[in-house]
């Protein structure tokens, strides 16, 4: 599967929101996933976090990508989750339960209420109001469908 932006773009795009390579937020980070952890569970979703979501909010937490031409107070992509609702704990409940996979929230997409999840491989996914789907395993692929709103459908999944 193709990045739907070149790598420069959307580094450019991290760039601007405050990433730079090698970013590391540590112990900031860590709170975040704990909070997340906490709020699933009081929602009835037991998680324990993995390597490769720990890994995505240590980098890129506390970042807003807004989406370029949008009003950048509602049109963004923020990489800080502290709390998951009800609904979203339901929805990554019932996707994890279908991929027989553990997933963990690493971002949220503002404007059309969208959450991005790893699973313990290294591949994500999007829960929607419309469905359920797939944005691949390669960062720079991930990155450039939270940044357009691409996706692929579940069955396009490894």
């Amino acid at each position: 599967m193709a990045v739907q932006l070149a790598r420069e773009e959307i580094e450019r795009r991290l760039v601007d929101a405050g990433w730079e390579p090698g970013r590391d937020k540590g112990a900031e980070a860590d709170e975040l996933v704990e909070s997340a952890v906490v709020s699933m569970a009081r929602n009835g979703y037991e998680v324990q976090p993995f390597p490769s979501a720990v890994d995505f909010v240590r980098e890129f937490c506390f970042l807003r990508v807004p989406f370029p031409g949008f009003d950048p107070e509602r049109d963004y992509v923020t990489f800080t989750i502290r709390h998951v609702d009800e609904i979203f704990s339901q929805s990554i409940a019932e996707l994890s339960e279908w991929l027989d996979r553990p997933l963990f929230p690493v971002a949220y997409v503002n404007n059309d209420r969208a959450m991005a999840l790893a699973d313990p491989s290294g591949r994500f996914f999007l829960t929607h109001w419309s469905g359920d789907y797939y944005l691949g395993e390669e960062r720079y692929e991930v990155l450039g469908c939270l940044f357009t709103g691409r996706h692929y459908e579940l069955e396009e999944a490894p």
